[in-house]
């Protein structure tokens, strides 16, 4: 298990189509002039050296008011932390965009998610429930890459597919992932949308595969997210960092105690 507080945003454009019909809250305030986030996150399992699940939830802004829209996050894992594939299926971004997650092959699967957006019109918070599929794309340059699609759930139908690029962080961390989010307007009078909360878990330890070793047929589980062998100190570090539309950032670390032994 892992603690957490601090956070990484998850998409200023992910809901668009969050208008008219969805869940109102009267008296909309403009967007804080900090932006803060928090993440919680875990394991599951948290042993050292094992094949595992990451989990995390995260909480954008303010109450009462909008987040500005996010335009990049980049994360970084603790130096140790790696994500082996191998024996995995990738998945197409044209194909997810033309035909959504039923197009991508099972074992492409890295995990999935979800949240709420929320977007200020005539004076009010318009909420709107979406929806994160995660699937492995082909490496670029040797590196992992990934596809994250969105589909707002309400009150109007949108699809949108981002891209997570593997890269590397400077010691005490490690294996990265950085996203860009494009910027989508919503409908004239109405604020770009904007995160308030989201959720995923990534990481699929059932996920298997035959490979032939000396003529024979043999079944490989899948490592996917593999913990450090080692942790010392106050544990595993994390850091986060949210590029938002006016320019500005926010970035937060976290340490994860060490697993009991």
């Amino acid at each position: 298990m892992i603690s957490a507080t601090k956070t990484v945003t998850r998409k200023g454009r992910i809901a668009l189509v969050v208008l008219a019909g969805s869940v109102c809250l009267t008296g909309a305030a403009v967007a804080a002039p900090s932006q803060p986030f928090t993440l919680a996150s875990r394991f599951t399992p948290y042993r050292l050296g094992a094949s595992t699940n990451l989990s995390a939830q995260a909480v954008f802004g303010v109450p009462g008011t909008i987040p500005l829209p996010a335009t990049n996050v980049v994360g970084y894992g603790p130096a140790g932390l790696t994500v082996n594939v191998s024996g995995t299926a990738t998945c197409e971004r044209l194909l997810l965009e033309q035909e959504g997650p039923a197009a991508c092959p099972l074992d492409s699967r890295l995990g999935f998610g979800g949240g709420t957006a929320l977007v200020a019109l005539g004076g009010e918070i318009v909420k709107s429930p979406f929806t994160l599929d995660f699937f492995l794309a082909p490496r670029e340059a040797g590196h992992l890459s990934f596809l994250i699609y969105v589909d707002a759930l309400s009150p109007v139908p949108l699809e949108l597919v981002l891209v997570g690029k593997e890269v590397q962080g400077q010691r005490p961390y490690g294996f990265g992932v950085a996203v860009e989010i494009p910027l989508i307007a919503t409908v004239p009078g109405a604020s770009d949308a904007s995160v308030q909360s989201a959720f995923f878990t990534l990481g699929d330890r059932h996920i298997a595969y035959y490979h032939e070793v000396r003529g024979k047929q043999q079944l490989v589980h899948v490592k996917g997210i593999v913990v450090p062998k080692t942790c010392r100190g106050s544990g595993l570090p994390f850091t986060f960092t949210v590029r938002f539309l006016d320019g500005t950032s926010s970035t937060d670390e976290i340490t994860m105690a060490c697993p009991r032994s």
